[in-house]
């Protein structure tokens, strides 16, 4: 597989987070520079050119429409997101990306696939400490911003996840005690960090 830049990663990790799981142009990009990485994108089959509203970023103006470009399932997957986070009913790309609309969390009785980035993320988060950032991006090999883009989707999952601040100013991630119960983790924290939820 292609290394992507960290230009690609974030706009990539960025979209993977919209309802309507477009990209963003960075407004650090201008003119060739931005055509570049949208034809990179594209070329890779990250990315797939779309008709978008006035109201939803555009890249390219044809005659009267306004096209945008959408994350694909091989975006997401070069991110390090899996696809069953986002299964969603009759959407046009595979059925891997939620359609527009509001964002119900799923039931958290799905556990992860065993030996994914997604398992060892919540293994680390069942931990009695829980996980820093840093922990997660050591672990999985992920830059920070998709650290927090997983942290987002177990969210959305339905996982009770607290944030608290350690001693040191760390902040540290916990999934909730009924939960970790319910997996295998230790139970009591919950209350521990219940006013810090995230």
């Amino acid at each position: 597989m292609t290394k992507l830049t960290d230009t690609q990663l974030i706009v990539l990790s960025a979209a993977s987070q919209r309802e309507d799981h477009l990209l963003t142009p960075p407004e650090n990009l201008k003119g060739a520079a931005a055509r570049n990485l949208a034809t990179k994108l594209v070329t890779l089959g990250l990315v797939e050119a779309v008709a978008v509203g006035r109201d939803q970023p555009a890249w390219r103006t044809d005659e009267d429409r306004r096209l945008g470009l959408k994350i694909t399932p091989a975006g997401l997957i070069a991110i390090g997101i899996e696809l069953e986070e986002y299964a969603g009913d009759g959407d046009p790309v595979g059925d891997a990306v939620p359609p527009p609309g509001p964002h119900e969390p799923a039931s958290t009785g799905s556990e992860p696939r065993h030996g994914s980035k997604q398992a060892l993320i919540v293994s680390l988060l069942q931990r009695e400490d829980g996980a820093t950032l840093d922990d997660l991006v050591r672990a999985t090999g992920w830059l920070p911003h998709t650290g927090r883009a997983a942290l987002t989707g177990l969210r959305r999952k339905g996982y009770d996840l607290i944030k608290r601040k350690r001693a040191d100013g760390k902040t540290v991630y916990v999934i909730g005690g009924e939960q970790r119960c319910e997996r295998g983790g230790a139970p009591g924290v919950a209350a521990a960090g219940a006013e810090a939820r995230a």
